[in-house]
């Protein structure tokens, strides 16, 4: 039951002269550079609480490339985009689901049955590296979605953990230790997040959660509460460097409920939700959405109506 944990051992290289020796010089980097392509890359981030149709918007942003073959992969982290998937577009063989936490792949759990963190972030770098081997070999892939980078990061702070504990670091996973340790999480987060990002495909979307901001406050009494002050998304700092869009998602309902990220909207009726997404950042084409915001999708009546993003269609 190892293997995606454990350090692979150099072997004594074969003197056959059939092996063929890869030789990383200026000829290689000469042929990388004359091989460099003029595609029009878009890195979006979309960031939201649970049901606020993430998934289902990085989807509907790839239609018009899945409608015409194209092959899409969909990293899902959180085992939670397939049936998303499936409902939108069904029997539709060119988008690949390729669940990481897998029951059944034995390399990604310890002998006691815990899940090993640190071969399941290897686990991650290695289908990233083979989606990579596959467009080298041809696939004409036109996105990929990595479907829960919120819940990576906290695979990353467990494989963290777990390896300040083989390390004698720690004695407990639970136990406190120096702050600079941080740094082995955010490193190990920052590696994958910036191998998906390098993947050579027009189109690469990453789903975030928006997570609370909270602080202590008078609560009328004199007494010193924590509250929710806000919300930001649970990502490491400096992530969002990485995208060349961002749109936060949130759900509205007539009345608020703060505690499950629901905002407030008098003009709903009480049998009426909506999704409404709002654009924070945006870096070349449509700049003037910045600060703008647009209905998703509506539920009424029990009604369901989609209306995506189309404004980011615009350019195809």
């Amino acid at each position: 039951m190892s293997g995606w944990g454990a350090t692979a051992k150099t072997q004594p290289k074969s003197n056959s002269s059939a092996t063929a020796e890869i030789v990383y010089d200026k000829d290689y980097y000469t042929k990388q550079f004359t091989t460099v392509g003029h595609t029009t890359i878009n890195r979006l981030a979309l960031v939201g609480h649970e049901n606020t149709a993430k998934t289902g918007l990085a989807a509907s942003l790839l239609q018009k490339e899945i409608e015409e073959g194209k092959l899409v992969y969909c990293i899902d982290v959180d085992n939670s985009a397939r049936s998303t998937l499936d409902f939108i577009y069904p029997n539709k063989d060119n988008i690949k689901v390729i669940p990481l936490l897998d029951e059944m792949d034995d390399s990604i759990f310890h002998e006691d049955n815990s899940i090993n963190y640190v071969a399941l972030v290897n686990k991650t770098k290695f289908y990233i590296n083979i989606i990579a081997q596959q467009i080298e070999d041809g696939e004409d892939v036109a996105g990929v979605i990595f479907d829960g980078g919120s819940t990576f990061l906290k695979w990353c702070e467990f494989a963290m953990r777990q390896s300040l504990l083989a390390k004698g670091i720690i004695e407990n996973e639970d136990d406190s230790f120096n702050q600079k340790e941080w740094r082995e999480r955010n490193r190990l987060n920052r590696d994958v997040i910036t191998r998906v990002h390098a993947l050579p495909v027009p189109k690469v979307f990453f789903t975030y959660h928006l997570k609370a901001v909270q602080q202590y406050m008078d609560d009328g009494t004199g007494k010193k509460v924590l509250m929710a002050v806000g919300e930001r998304p649970d990502w490491e700092k400096g992530t969002m460097r990485k995208f060349t869009q961002q749109i936060f998602l949130s759900r509205y309902m007539k009345k608020a409920d703060m505690a499950a990220g629901v905002k407030g909207d008098k003009s709903l009726a009480p049998n009426e939700w909506v999704v409404r997404g709002t654009v924070e950042e945006m870096k070349g084409a449509n700049m003037e959405l910045v600060g703008s915001t647009h209905d998703i999708l509506r539920v009424k009546d029990g009604a369901f109506t989609w209306y995506g993003l189309d404004v980011l269609k615009s350019d195809e």
